[in-house]
């Protein structure tokens, strides 16, 4: 007798609660099935991303707003990176300084703040601590405002000992908390270890544009021009950065008689019309462009004496070779006559000639009648 094969599947009736449960695990799995199957994929994330940064004719743009003006014209827009070049020790820190104290006074010679009590974040990585400090003291001279406010509204730190590799973070961390306008970086290379290093160069830059639009402030950078005298470009892959992504570059000259003068030779929208500035007998910082018009005033008029007199001594030594060929004929010569022997004497053509013969005559200097030369105008009547 066969034994009956077992049925090898049994239908197992679960308890309420128990299959429930079941289905509500089958549920919260599919629930997450779903929802990765509809998250968009890392090409539409990034799509997505750029979508946002899509300029259309029907963007609004907020107009820029200038931490500073010259004449009308403004400069150091918040929201961008902007650069301070020149030579080394040709007042870059000076006009900084100029710079700074406008902003806190409202107007500092020919330099006006756009700007309503902004906070100013002053970082030096050059200088010791008490150079720093005649930053402070020659900012009160020149505004003469309380100390509360300036040392509410002027943050100077000296960061001359510390690193690049903290001096980012650092400036990220003081800008944070500080939240200033305007931010002056005076010695920018001190935040790489190279500043012909491309790659380094080119993550500054951008990390510090990040800092500009995230916080809504100017930061201005301060880096020095190359060392060959007819080479104005920045230092290295840094300054070709820089000089690239910069709003505005200002350009310090230092002209032989000790005044600074201050151009604008790279901006994105309006030039900055130039200032000067100087210092006087005891260190002190003053407006120069009276100054520098004098001085430009006498430069042109020793130039125009220099020429005036160039070209007298030019046209006696021409009056004295025709004299002498008029009293070698006797008194009187012909106008041909005395085109030739001059002309072949001075090594010119004829024509040239007879423009300095025009001229000598014009002067008063040689008299001539029916194509006959003298000397005099009396010979002239007797002829």
């Amino acid at each position: 007798m066969k034994s009956e094969k077992k049925n090898e599947f049994v239908n197992v009736q679960q308890p309420d609660a128990l299959s429930g449960q079941v289905n509500n695990q089958a549920q919260t799995v599919l629930d997450i099935v779903g929802e990765a199957v509809n998250q968009p994929t890392e090409r539409e994330q990034r799509l997505q991303l750029l979508q946002g940064f899509r300029i259309t004719t029907k963007t609004e743009v907020k107009p820029e707003a200038y931490a500073l003006s010259v004449d009308g014209t403004g400069f150091f827009a918040l929201g961008d990176i902007h650069g301070l070049k020149g030579k080394q020790k040709s007042g870059k820190s000076a006009v900084l300084k100029v710079c700074a104290a406008a902003l806190l006074k409202g107007q500092q010679f020919r330099v006006k703040s756009e700007l309503t009590e902004p906070v100013v974040l002053y970082l030096d990585t050059e200088q010791q601590a008490a150079d720093t400090k005649l930053v402070i003291d020659e900012v009160k001279r020149m505004t003469d405002v309380a100390d509360d406010y300036i040392d509410s509204h002027l943050h100077v730190f000296t960061l001359r000992r510390f690193s690049y590799d903290t001096l980012l973070d650092d400036t990220r961390l003081l800008i944070d908390e500080i939240r200033p306008q305007v931010v002056f970086i005076d010695g920018l290379v001190e935040y790489v270890a190279s500043f012909n290093d491309e790659v380094l160069s080119r993550q500054l830059i951008h990390d510090l544009l990040l800092l500009c639009e995230e916080y809504r402030c100017a930061i201005v950078n301060v880096l020095h021009e190359n060392k060959a005298a007819d080479d104005e470009n920045m230092r290295g892959h840094l300054g070709t950065v820089l000089s690239q992504k910069a709003g505005t570059v200002l350009q310090c000259k230092k002209v032989k008689t000790g005044i600074i003068n201050v151009t604008c030779p790279d901006a994105r929208h309006g030039t900055m019309p130039a200032w000067n500035i100087s210092f006087d007998g005891n260190g002190h910082l003053v407006d120069a462009d009276a100054r520098l018009r004098e001085e430009q005033k006498a430069v042109r008029e020793q130039k125009e004496a220099k020429k005036k007199a160039a070209k007298e001594l030019e046209l006696q030594t021409r009056l004295e070779l025709a004299v002498r060929f008029i009293a070698e004929n006797g008194g009187s010569i012909l106008r041909g006559e005395l085109l030739k022997k001059m002309a072949e004497r001075m090594g010119r053509d004829r024509t040239t000639v007879g423009r300095y013969l025009k001229e000598l005559i014009q002067a008063g200097k040689l008299f001539e009648t029916n194509k006959v030369i003298t000397t005099s105008s009396q010979t002239m009547l007797a002829l």
